[in-house]
């Protein structure tokens, strides 16, 4: 099975990282939550990232709180694009509105299922970005999303500039 486990480092150029806070900032001024998926390839044990991604998406504001939904035919047009251009979905990246954590919705419905991916949540729609305190990092294992700590979050992720 494909899975990446083996990944020991995801290293991300500081241009995703711009353009992706810039997409969560964005959604946050109107108070919804953004999705920003990363695609790359692998290099032995490496992860590049190349591409972000900004899934068609639908925000919901709830009485209980803020949701995000990917629908299927955007996932199949990202897939054949993945196809097409030979990289992998390894990392999604989404916003709440306050904290970061990862919600019972976040577990239940990811947009990375592969075992060894990544999932960024960043707080206060992005305000101080991926780079600010707050950010909840998880990897995917065999029984779920575990979180990362600040330690491990700083072996694994390379933010170029």
């Amino acid at each position: 099975m494909n899975t990446l486990e083996s990944i020991t480092k995801f290293v991300v150029p500081g241009s995703v990282v711009q353009d992706t806070d810039t997409q969560l900032r964005a959604a946050g001024v109107s108070r919804c939550e953004c999705f920003v998926l990363w695609t790359g390839v692998r290099e032995d044990r490496t992860f590049r990232v190349r591409t972000g991604h900004v899934p068609r998406q639908k925000a919901y504001q709830f009485p209980e709180g803020l949701c995000v939904r990917v629908d299927g035919d955007e996932l199949h047009r990202l897939n054949v694009w993945l196809f097409e251009n030979h990289e992998e979905l390894a990392v999604q990246v989404h916003s709440h509105p306050t904290e970061a954590y990862h919600s019972d919705t976040d577990d239940t419905y990811p947009i990375v299922t592969m075992r060894g991916g990544l999932s960024l949540v960043v707080p206060d729609f992005a305000h101080t970005g991926l780079r600010g305190p707050g950010v909840a990092s998880y990897r995917l294992g065999f029984s779920g999303w575990n979180e990362l700590s600040e330690n491990e979050v700083r072996g694994l992720i390379q933010f170029e500039d």
